[in-house]
């Protein structure tokens, strides 16, 4: 049986294995900023924000899906989201510490993301080289 850590691990991984093993710089950068973005601002801001760049930045896109597919694996209350609209309207319809619970889930999630992103950073494009 996986622990909850394991769980949170495996799907990290298995969201940047479109990447083969080489996240382009500008993706594991983002990421690493995200955690700091939610907490500033909260986790629905933090997706609307996401969201209304997605178009022009792919790799806000790619962690805005990565959240949202996260947040719908882990509770049923979005289960029956049809779209981006029904999703964002489910977030804001949550008790309070049902939102609170889901933003320390997702930031937990993103920690292991975030570790996973710079460890498969493509090589030669590290900052820290």
């Amino acid at each position: 049986m996986s622990t909850k850590q394991q769980k949170r691990a495996e799907f990290a991984l298995s969201s940047l294995e479109r990447f083969k093993g080489n996240v382009p710089k500008e993706y594991a950068q983002f990421i690493v900023g995200v955690p700091t973005m939610i907490l500033t601002n909260g986790l629905g801001q933090t997706l609307a924000f996401l969201k209304a760049k997605s178009e022009k930045k792919i790799e806000r896109k790619f962690v805005y899906e990565t959240m949202r597919t996260y947040l719908k694996k882990e509770y049923t209350h979005f289960a029956s989201c049809s779209d981006d609209v029904d999703f964002l309207k489910k977030l804001n319809s949550v008790p309070q510490g049902a939102y609170i619970q889901m933003q320390k889930e997702v930031l937990l999630m993103l920690e292991w993301l975030k570790r996973y992103a710079r460890a498969f950073e493509k090589a030669g494009e590290k900052g820290d080289e």
